[in-house]
């Protein structure tokens, strides 16, 4: 008898996908506990999307194939940081946070230039009045000191040596003692063309960050001073897979917590409209003459959860193939579904009497509540 009435209700459930007759039914004449594990279950479906394109996201993704010479100057710079002696290492505090061992006064002693403001503008090419990437170490990481950097560019006249400033259209990496930023810019346009937040959370204790100009060719380590002619392509490939790999760790324990907040907050909306969507089923089913004015609100609230099942398995095939609107899929479908449960199932269906009301047709024989 049990294996007959699980069997029954799992036809239902599965009739329930097309058929808003079969939600009627399962809300109002199966076990609640059945509506509240369809609805638990939908919840779960509707966010694999947007739970794995936030996952699977890279700290790398900013620069797309046009790197707009970002590579270059982030490779000069390692190099030239790298030929002065600078120490760009990842310590590890008694508390067990990560953080880059870097003094300020190092920094400025071996980047500043007078009224700089601490920071270094690296120029890796031969031109007058032009910044084509910059990089900055900022020991009290702050958003306001990001946002001015991002801002604004500091312009050096290579004759003079006098610093003006630009509005921000050149790339630029900002280190700090416990998080990192970086931005690229075309060099025409002054909105960027992606940016990355990260931390150093996850590299390795005593890992170099100048050591990235280390690359393997053959069986062979080479950095910029052992390279020959015809190794330099290789070696030029290996120190951008090396930078893309470094942004990519930094962003691991941001990414981590994005997904987080970004799974409950999607699924906590889901939750809230899927319950509102109950409330909009009793409340159009209140009119005197509606035959379905007997539905009670927690029997409305049922409906609505066992309407979810069909929108959260569309979510999953439309939310991977247009990944854009994968937040907004769930809540459009689900509208959609009891907006089509409500015009035609919950449709009031009046007669020549005006007492006489029509029977709720039912997957099953039972009468609807209220029923004589």
């Amino acid at each position: 008898m049990l294996i007959k009435t699980n069997m029954k209700n799992l036809k239902l459930i599965l009739k329930s996908l097309i058929n808003n007759e079969a939600c009627v039914e399962g809300g109002r004449h199966r076990p609640w506990w059945i509506a509240i594990i369809i609805f638990f279950l939908s919840m779960i479906i509707s966010i694999i999307p947007v739970f794995v394109q936030t996952f699977t996201k890279s700290g790398a993704e900013f620069i797309s194939s046009t790197t707009y010479g970002y590579e270059v100057g982030a490779q000069r710079f390692i190099e030239d940081a790298s030929d002065k002696g600078l120490s760009m290492v990842v310590r590890e505090l008694d508390d067990g946070t990560k953080y880059l061992d870097l003094e300020q006064e190092n920094w400025n002693a071996i980047y500043t230039y007078e009224d700089h403001y601490g920071y270094h503008a690296y120029q890796h090419k031969d031109a007058n009045d032009k910044v084509d990437f910059e990089v900055f170490y900022v020991s009290d990481f702050t958003n306001s000191v990001i946002s001015n950097i991002a801002s604004d560019a500091e312009v050096v006249n290579s004759e003079t040596e006098e610093v003006s400033y630009t509005k921000r259209s050149t790339s630029f990496i900002v280190f700090g003692k416990f998080e990192l930023v970086s931005y690229a810019y075309n060099g025409t346009s002054t909105n960027s063309v992606g940016s990355v937040y990260g931390d150093y959370k996850s590299f390795e204790k005593g890992f170099n960050i100048l050591s990235i100009e280390n690359v393997i060719i053959g069986e062979e380590t080479y950095n910029h001073n052992t390279i020959t002619a015809e190794q330099y392509k290789p070696y030029q490939e290996g120190v951008w897979k090396n930078l893309k790999q470094l942004f990519h760790d930094s962003y691991l324990y941001n990414r981590g917590q994005l997904t987080w907040r970004t799974v409950l907050l999607m699924f906590g909306i889901n939750a809230v409209l899927t319950i509102f969507m109950g409330f909009m089923i009793w409340v159009l089913t209140r009119g005197k003459a509606n035959p379905f004015r007997i539905y009670t609100i927690f029997e409305c609230q049922l409906i609505s959860a066992w309407c979810t099942l069909s929108p959260a398995i569309l979510t999953i095939a439309l939310g991977f193939l247009i990944s854009g609107f994968s937040q907004i899929m769930f809540p459009l479908l689900l509208g959609l579904r009891v907006m089509w449960l409500s015009m035609k199932t919950l449709k009031p269906e009046y007669t020549t009497a005006p007492q006489q009301k029509k029977e709720v047709k039912t997957v099953d024989t039972k009468p609807a509540k209220g029923k004589k």
